[in-house]
C-alpha cells in the first residue's frame, strides 16, 4: 500500500483521522465540518457570487493537498448547494470544479443521514422520517397491535429499539422544522451561504 490508510483495520479511524488532520486551514469565510470521511465545506456570504469564488479558492489549496498526499476522491459523489432564506432569489451559478470535474448544484443534498434542502425547511427530511417510520411500523405492525400475544414489555422494547430511533435521529438538527412546515418560517441569519459536500477517500 503505496499511500492512505488500509480499511477495515481496528485502528484505520483513529489513523485517518490523523492522515486529514492538516487539511488546507479555513478562512474568515470558509469553515470544515469533518467527520471520518465526509467533508463539508461551508462558505458564507451576503452574495452567491461571493459564495462561488471563496470555494473555488479553496478548492484550489484542497486540490493541490490532495495531490500532495495522493488521496483518490470520487468527485462524482460531491455535491453542491446553496441555503439561502425564503423569497431570496439569484441566479443558479456554474458547477465549482475539481480535478477538472464538475460538481453540480443541487436543490437537495443529504449528508450524515440528514436531507438538507436549499431553504432549510426540513420538508423532504421529514417526508423520508415519515416513509422510513411507516415501513417500519407496517413490518412490526402484527406485533404492535392489540391482538398480539406480544407482552406490552416487550412492544415497547420493539418501538424504543426499531421504531423511535428512526423518528428522533439527528432531531435537534430539524426540530425547528415545526414553524416552516406549519405555514411560517423564521430565519436567524439573513446571510447566504453555500455547502460543499466532498467525501474523502473514497
Amino acid at each position: 500500500m503505496r499511500a492512505g490508510v488500509a480499511q477495515g483495520g481496528l485502528i484505520s479511524p483513529v489513523i485517518f483521522s490523523l492522515y486529514v488532520n492538516d487539511l488546507p486551514p479555513h478562512s474568515h469565510h470558509v469553515e470544515l465540518a469533518l467527520y471520518p470521511d465526509d467533508t463539508a465545506i461551508i462558505a458564507t456570504s451576503r452574495k452567491p457570487s461571493l459564495l462561488v469564488s471563496y470555494l473555488e479558492s479553496y478548492l484550489n489549496e484542497l486540490q493541490r493537498w490532495l495531490s500532495d498526499w495522493r488521496i483518490a476522491i470520487n468527485v462524482t459523489k460531491g455535491t453542491s448547494i446553496i441555503f439561502a432564506r425564503a423569497g431570496r432569489r439569484f441566479i443558479q451559478p456554474l458547477p465549482l470544479t475539481l480535478f477538472g470535474e464538475p460538481i453540480e448544484w443541487v436543490d437537495t443534498t443529504r449528508y450524515l443521514g440528514v436531507n438538507l434542502d436549499t431553504r432549510l425547511a426540513w420538508s423532504p427530511h421529514i417526508d423520508q422520517v415519515r416513509r422510513r417510520t411507516a415501513q417500519r411500523m407496517g413490518m412490526l405492525g402484527s406485533l404492535l397491535n392489540r391482538k398480539s400475544d406480544l407482552s406490552v414489555r416487550n412492544g415497547v422494547l420493539l418501538y424504543k429499539r426499531l421504531i423511535r430511533p428512526q423518528m428522533d435521529y439527528a432531531c435537534p438538527a430539524w426540530r425547528s422544522a415545526a414553524a416552516p412546515m406549519s405555514g411560517g418560517y423564521r430565519c436567524c441569519n439573513p446571510s447566504v451561504f453555500a455547502s460543499l459536500l466532498v467525501p474523502l477517500g473514497t
